[in-house]
């Protein structure tokens, strides 16, 4: 009885402290460097409190000859068929991005393709083509095509290759393997074995990708109009430069009641057609069921799309019967079929224009490879390292707004289901008024220079990371939190013992990917003098100068590549 008692006192006595294993070493690196990196982008774009407030009388005096927004009574009917251009510029651009990315996402996968090398080059392109910014897609098509809606599709269409590939990609490793062995237990070849075993399980990933997708190229479209891509940013770049700014005001809040809009008709357009039941988690946020990732958990779901449905079958030699499932999928397909069509004939876009001068395209991009490192002059260089620079900066300044923000969003730790609404509808309404935009009006407030480019980045990217995060903190187990408040703590305990350690390691591998976004943001806002890289990328365009502009695309895919592979490798550490 003694030796037990001393035994516990020395147990007792024994300081206990976690362990400093490979995840937990990784998280301090990682929060390591993003403070220094944070404190460099701050240095470096000469941001700070006291410069806010000097060059607020600016900033008040602009929005008083902002304000009220209007829209001219002569301008309806050019804006509305800017509005439409728009829409289908974004949809057929995402259409075409769907296409091309089914194929590569079967050659990425590692359960579809043994062959290591294919895999790697298929990857290669799904990393090249999110890498560099759509805009610099549509400088490049706009050389070839000429000023117009055609090259804003095909730039948003290549664009969304990158992110569509991915996804798909990921979902394509997760599937089940139990149907697809059934079908090759059958006999059924190659492609069978591809269409029923692989292509049935992922149709609802397809659908619930591709309508995500096209929220994210309907907010992005805009923007292009700024280089001749077509849309509404014609309208945007018309207003900004004859300081017509009571309309350019107007215009950006149409543009943010539009991607409302069209944000609600594509929940509604993805309950409809996967089920009602649709889960919460949300695209892109590094769950491993590739059905977790786009919220669409529902059993009925995936059966309605696969070919064995729950309901009877149909009798050997006749059709599948006209189920309400089958109904609107049905109109849901020809729909989307009829849109696509309308996409291409509704806007002035010539079909014909884009076949003959399709062979003009290798020429450009042949040109726009280097052939020496002349361009790589010090502008060039200290331009990147601003445009660095302003990622650091927007996306420190970002999360310490969305941060605190995020634990309001999310419905597990929101003080009242009020509380709750209110903070998902301010991040979208942030997350829909276009970054372009928000520059335009912070130069002409501030001035130019890299500290527009930082606030404008940041009030953007605080809508997106209050929703990305919040939906991480929804993701944890209850487990740990209902043993904490079993101990009778606080509330502020129960979320900071129970909840914030278990979504750290996810928050920071997302922090990587906001800061891959951010990066990738701040490229294009120099064309509006925003800083960055984007001021030099736009001038070699105008002045056809390709090597300079094939030289800062090339350094912009190997930073942000650069910063895609930390991120992975981050969360194999820790996740």
């Amino acid at each position: 009885m003694t030796a037990l008692s001393t035994s516990t006192v020395r147990i007792d006595q024994v300081p206990l402290h976690k362990p400093w294993n490979r995840s937990r070493v990784t998280l301090v690196l990682v929060a390591i460097g993003a403070a220094v990196g944070s404190v460099w982008g701050l240095r470096e774009v000469d941001l700070s409190l006291f410069s806010i407030i000097d060059g607020w009388p600016e900033t008040q005096n602009l929005l008083e000859r902002m304000w009220a927004p209007t829209i001219a009574a002569e301008d309806r009917g050019f804006l509305t068929g800017l509005v439409f251009d728009t829409f289908f510029m974004a949809y057929a651009g995402t259409a075409i991005g769907v296409l091309l990315a089914i194929p590569l996402a079967f050659l990425a996968a590692s359960n579809v393709v043994p062959f290591a090398p294919v895999r790697m080059l298929a990857r290669a392109v799904i990393v090249f083509t999110r890498a560099v910014p759509t805009l610099v897609f549509a400088l490049v098509f706009v050389r070839v095509y000429g000023i117009g809606v055609l090259p804003g599709i095909l730039a948003i269409g290549i664009h969304s290759v990158g992110m569509i590939a991915k996804l798909l990609a990921d979902a394509i490793e997760d599937i089940d393997p139990g149907p697809r062995e059934g079908v090759i237990a059958t006999g059924a070849g190659r492609m069978q074995e591809m269409v029923t075993g692989i292509w049935s399980q992922i149709i609802p990933s397809v659908i619930s990708i591709s309508l995500y997708r096209l929220e994210i190229d309907f907010r992005g479209a805009p923007i292009l109009g700024f280089v001749g891509a077509g849309g509404i940013g014609l309208a945007i770049r018309g207003y900004q430069g004859n300081l017509r700014y009571p309309e350019l005001l107007g215009v950006t809040f149409l543009i943010v009641v539009l991607v409302l809009l069209m944000e609600m008709l594509s929940a509604i357009t993805r309950r409809a057609i996967l089920g009602s039941e649709l889960g919460s988690a949300s695209i892109g946020r590094g769950s491993s069921s590739g059905q977790a990732v786009l919220g669409v958990d529902d059993p009925h779901s995936v059966a309605m799309m696969s070919p064995a449905t729950t309901g009877a079958s149909a009798p050997s030699g006749s059709s599948a019967p006209w189920t309400r499932d089958r109904i609107k999928l049905n109109v849901a397909g020809w729909g989307a079929l009829g849109l696509l069509v309308g996409s291409f004939t509704i806007p002035d876009v010539s079909i014909r224009e884009f076949f003959t001068s399709i062979g003009d395209m290798p020429n450009v991009f042949w040109r726009l490879v280097p052939k020496d490192m002349t361009w790589l002059t010090d502008r060039v260089v200290n331009d990147l390292l601003e445009t660095v620079a302003i990622g650091f900066a927007s996306t420190f300044l970002a999360l310490v707004v969305a941060v605190p923000l995020s634990f309001f969003a999310a419905a597990n730790t929101a003080p009242s289901r009020m509380v709750y609404r209110f903070t998902r509808l301010l991040a979208l309404l942030i997350r829909a008024a276009p970054d372009l935009v928000i520059a335009v009006i912070l130069v002409a407030a501030i001035g130019l220079g890299p500290a527009a480019g930082t606030i404008a980045l940041a009030f953007g990217m605080i809508g997106f990371a209050t929703k990305l995060l919040a939906d991480n903190i929804e993701e944890v187990p209850d487990a740990p939190r209902d043993g904490v408040f079993a101990t009778g703590a606080t509330r502020v305990q129960e979320v900071g013992t129970g909840v914030t350690p278990q979504v750290l390691p996810s928050m920071l591998g997302n922090m990587l990917y906001l800061f891959d976004i951010s990066l990738r943001s701040s490229t294009v806002l120099g064309i509006v003098g925003a800083g960055g890289i984007g001021f030099l990328l736009n001038n070699a365009a105008k002045t056809l100068n390709f090597e300079v502009m094939g030289g800062i695309i090339l350094s912009i895919f190997v930073i942000v590549y650069s910063i895609e592979l930390l991120s992975s490798w981050v969360r194999r550490q820790v996740i």
